[in-house]
């Protein structure tokens, strides 16, 4: 019972930090601005979309309550925030 509410907030966090993403690409945001860098900007369009599917398959996985497909989502969704934040990291103001 616990991994599923754990799970519905995993899949909702990553829904909503894909469209943070995706709807921030033209726009500041944080101490970001990809409206001035186009690099940015498709790096937020493709890290929003990847993170929308990771949301619908956590979704998915939560429906199936499988737990090797839970613990798959799980670590594909921890390498890819962790890599969009490393990415992100070139873009973090200086001084």
């Amino acid at each position: 019972m616990a991994i599923t509410i754990l799970m519905i907030i995993y899949t909702v966090l990553a829904l909503v930090i894909g469209w943070y993403f995706y709807s921030h690409r033209n726009r500041a945001f944080l101490v970001f601005h990809p409206e001035d860098s186009p690099t940015l900007s498709r790096v937020l369009k493709v890290g929003g979309i990847l993170m929308m599917v990771i949301g619908v398959v956590a979704a998915a996985a939560t429906i199936s309550n499988n737990t090797i497909f839970i613990s798959m989502t799980l670590l594909v969704g921890v390498i890819a925030i962790m890599t969009l934040q490393l990415i992100l990291v070139r873009w973090f103001p200086k001084g």
